[in-house]
């Protein structure tokens, strides 16, 4: 096996710690004696052991090794653990390779010195595209203070979202509907327009599955129109709910306001709603409160705009064999973004398509979301 092989390994083990260790980066570690791996690990959960120690922890002797790293180990001690440079000195390994460096500018290339510093030989950029992928959304909330963003929707064979009229339909099969629950999980923040939250009446909660941070559902509704018995304003108490506004200043608003908060909806008031600078400050905001993963389960119109405006980092179609036969039905957005995978979803297909043209896109690969959904379809079988 060469280094190559050995880094490709780390970064699928990071891959695995999707969902449970951000807003950290997914990192996976590899220790490698005379061409053979002698200890593995990752970063499990957020607050846990990182993935340099995990990895040592494996191995009864590491002296002598290389550690391969998907990220610039850390140095820095204002954080839940501690610092994984003085570990790997004290392990006595002698050759470090990294993908790339730690954007974090309390490490930032200080590990690599460190390391230096110790006498341990230090290689960085190996696969740094493809690890830098995996890490997409940290990258993106670490360097720009903005959420990933991931469209994702199901459409019928000939391309429609609803039925005549925009009766609402059920398109996907269960395992498409598990897996996108499982998408859920992951994130943050799951967002829908108005027109979703009126027609479909949804929860967007996780069924079944306790997120392992408070999911954060929010809805664009420039001039709140939201319904006060609708399921999201019922059970804003239990969980939180954003209601995104234009500057509401009549007489006739106030009120609706105020019932809202009274019932738990926080009321967030965006300035450039109705002009093209919309997502740029949603996204800015929802930054600022330290969203990394954004899920927007738009309608079409919604859909179009994200992808005109640049605003949308990926999506997710999952499409049905059923066939609606309408030409009146709602049709789906186009997305021209590369292909980044395909699965079979028991007689669904879901694929994953990159937008090449995001500061989040660094390779055209399938994602850890994709790989963990390909995975949970094949043990469905």
């Amino acid at each position: 096996m060469s280094d190559v092989d050995f880094m490709r390994r780390a970064i699928e083990l990071a891959a695995r710690g999707r969902g449970r260790v951000e807003p950290n980066p997914m990192v996976g570690c590899v220790l490698v004696r005379d061409g053979k791996i002698i200890g593995e690990g990752y970063h499990h959960y957020f607050g846990g052991p990182h993935a340099e120690p995990d990895a040592l922890a494996s191995c009864p002797d590491p002296s002598g090794a290389t550690a391969y790293v998907t990220l610039e180990p850390c140095c820095h001690t204002n954080k839940k653990t501690p610092p994984c440079v003085p570990q790997l000195i004290a392990a006595r390994v002698a050759r470090v390779v990294a993908a790339g460096e730690d954007p974090n500018p309390m490490v930032s290339g200080e590990g690599f010195r460190q390391l230096r510093d110790a006498g341990i030989e230090v290689e960085q950029g190996l696969l740094a595209a493809e690890a830098k992928q995996l890490n997409a959304a940290f990258f993106r909330q670490a360097i720009d203070h903005l959420p990933y963003v991931t469209l994702k929707w199901a459409q019928t064979a000939d391309g429609k979202i609803a039925g005549p009229g925009g009766q609402k339909l059920r398109i996907s099969n269960a395992t498409s509907w598990r897996i996108v629950h499982e998408l859920r999980w992951r994130c943050d923040a799951i967002m829908v327009g108005i027109r979703t939250a009126i027609a479909d009446d949804p929860l967007l909660t996780t069924r079944g599955m306790e997120p392992p941070r408070k999911l954060l559902r929010i809805v664009l509704d420039s001039t709140l129109r939201i319904p006060m018995q609708s399921q999201l304003v019922q059970t804003a108490r239990h969980a939180p709910l954003l209601i995104c506004c234009g500057e509401v200043t009549s007489k006739e608003k106030q009120p609706v306001v105020a019932e809202l908060q009274r019932l738990g909806v926080e009321v967030m008031t965006l300035r450039d709603y109705e002009n093209h600078q919309l997502f740029n400050e949603l996204l800015q905001k929802l930054g600022e409160r330290g969203i990394t993963h954004l899920l927007v389960e738009p309608g079409a119109r919604l859909a179009k705009s994200f992808i005109e405006q640049g605003a949308a980092d990926r999506v997710w179609i999952v499409r049905s064999p059923i066939v609606v036969g309408d030409g009146n039905a709602l049709s789906a957005a186009e997305v021209d973004y590369p292909v980044s995978g395909r699965a079979l979803l028991d007689g669904d297909e879901l694929t994953e398509y990159l937008n090449p043209r995001s500061p989040a896109f660094f390779l055209n690969r399938p994602s850890a979301d994709f790989l963990l959904a390909q995975g949970s379809a094949v043990k469905s079988r």
